[in-house]
């Protein structure tokens, strides 16, 4: 008996050290991820400058005023593009529509920023319709953001609408409920949750715009950190900006968790796969026009603009930096992507493994760091790093190659690191925790029991995540803009360069590169989301 206790609580023991150990790892990822904000955040209090009483007195109520403007008409038009055709592709049987529910996330695939260069020249009074009306307007800025962000939310209401089955629809026919009164009253509530994820998303994309802002000259957030840094040369008075919309999206992040909290739905119950309904003629033609129109003028319009620029302007492209970009390019989204996966393959199985509420509260608090400006985090990682190299007296670490494209990777991890995570974790929650349990009964390390089981179940989430994190690095500017080593461009920051300086035409190759390479990434993740769904995985 004696002999057994203390095998029993040798084994305890070894159990207690092992969960500590993890316990310890996660706490040293989580501090490593958020020192940089957290050390932003403290500085803040200790800054009062000229500077930033001029932005405070008269630049900060027209920040706000524009941002918010912009947030509203983007969200607006965003859900219209968005809500209305993930219905019909969810609902209506058409010729074409699962080309069309491909080609309706493809516009993801073109920034906000050359969006907005694209349809200010086709705009302008130069452009091929001689525009003589300023269009460059807040207002038109708004929808064109919309054209490059309304798939977050058409995404989103596609898998929401497609889950919710056919007894809702024939409970509201026997209450004599027309389609309409049932997509509205019914449809709608239901799919809440969803609708409010994809607007959060848009949101959190409108605050970190700078390319397209600063282009259009609306002065925004991002674009008083950048003036305050670069042009006041006020560290203060960007530290204090930043902190300012730091605390508004963290608002937003926690507003948007707590509504979506109680709010949960459930298609396994009472509830059968439902059947494309048919469709007569009037009605296919609503839907092309609601299908099309979004297709049309936010992907076919400003990848034939370009293309007509790059042949107009072929004879001057420079391959040989055309090359050099896009290797910069993909070597450095593939290289973070790649972290990002390893990274957050530690922290969910920490937490699959663990009791812990540690790795749950870590895992929310990862989650904010897509909420967080790309030019806030950049501007944290400078302060950070500047505020260690002035300290150390015989150490320089500011100054060579390789430091500051460690600090742009890192800067990329902190901001994406919540979109693998959440595409993992996807995943991860559909494998029952017997598994777990079986592999402990078999005698199979941590390490076994992922490589064995959790791995070749999770192949497809870990390519997808890699995938969507590849796609929003390859489009970052404003980390990329701040943090760049000395001669270090990408196809993003000559795309942008070109654009400020009024060559649109030579930008057109650098930008149709960008859209190739995340068209067909999109398509890519379309075909393995489609396969997640088919196999139940």
């Amino acid at each position: 008996m004696l002999l057994k206790y203390l095998i029993t609580q040798g084994g305890n023991n070894f159990t207690l050290k092992k969960e500590f150990r993890k316990k310890v790892i996660a706490l040293v990822l989580f501090g490593g991820f958020f020192l940089p904000i957290g050390f932003l955040i403290l500085k803040s209090f200790f800054y009062g400058t000229d500077s930033l009483n001029y932005i405070l007195e008269n630049l900060l109520f027209e920040y706000s005023i524009n941002t918010l403007k912009l947030i509203l008409i983007t969200c607006i038009f965003s859900i219209i593009f968005g809500v209305f055709p993930a219905w019909y592709v969810s609902n209506y049987k058409f010729f074409g529509r699962s080309i069309i529910d491909l080609l309706l996330l493809l516009p993801l695939a073109v920034p906000t920023y050359i969006m907005a260069f694209s349809y200010s020249e086709i705009l302008s009074f130069t452009g091929p319709f001689k525009i003589t009306v300023d269009l460059i307007q807040p207002e038109i800025l708004g929808i064109l953001l919309s054209f490059s962000l309304f798939p977050y939310i058409y995404s989103a209401s596609r898998i929401s609408f497609s889950l919710l089955g056919d007894r809702y629809q024939e409970i509201s026919k026997n209450l004599g409920i027309n389609k309409t009164k049932y997509f509205f009253t019914v449809v709608i509530p239901l799919s809440k949750p969803a609708l409010f994820s994809g607007l959060f998303l848009v949101i959190m994309e409108v605050l970190n715009e700078y390319g397209a802002v600063k282009y259009f000259g609306v002065n925004t957030y991002t674009i008083g950190i950048f003036r305050a840094w670069n042009s006041m040369n006020d560290t203060g008075a960007a530290i204090q900006l930043s902190s300012i919309l730091l605390f508004i999206v963290s608002f937003l992040f926690f507003l948007e968790k707590s509504f979506n909290k109680n709010k949960r739905f459930s298609s396994a119950k009472n509830s059968s796969v439902k059947k494309l309904m048919k469709t007569k003629i009037l009605q296919k033609i609503l839907i092309y026009i609601f299908c099309l129109t979004p297709i049309i003028f936010a992907f076919i319009i400003p990848v034939g603009f370009n293309l007509v620029n790059l042949i107009d302007d072929f004879q001057s492209i420079e391959f040989l930096n055309l090359l050099r970009l896009t290797i910069n390019s993909i070597s450095v989204s593939l290289f973070t992507s790649i972290f990002v996966v390893l990274i957050s393959i530690l922290f969910l199985y920490g937490e699959r493994q663990s009791k812990s509420r540690l790795y749950y509260y870590i895992n929310e608090f990862i989650s904010l760091g897509y909420s967080i400006p790309g030019a806030v985090v950049a501007l944290s990682i400078i302060i950070f790093f500047t505020s260690i190299d002035s300290n150390l007296a015989k150490i320089s670490i500011l100054g060579g190659f390789l430091v500051y494209l460690f600090m742009l990777i890192y800067a990329y991890i902190i901001r994406f690191m919540a979109v693998g995570k959440t595409t993992l974790k996807a995943g991860f929650d559909k494998l029952p925790y017997s598994y777990d349990n079986t592999a402990k009964v078999l005698g199979l390390s941590d390490f076994n029991f992922f490589k064995k089981v959790l791995f070749p179940l999770n192949k497809l989430p870990l390519l997808s995540a890699s995938i969507l994190v590849f796609i929003d690095i390859m489009k970052e500017l404003p980390i990329t803009l701040i943090l760049r080593p000395f001669n270090f461009d990408t196809l993003a920051t000559q795309t942008f360069e070109f654009a400020i300086d009024e060559m649109i035409p030579k930008s057109a190759i650098y930008s149709l590169s960008i859209i190739l390479i995340c068209s067909l990434l999109l398509v890519l993740f379309k075909k393995l989301l489609d396969r997640l769904h088919v196999s139940g995985d």
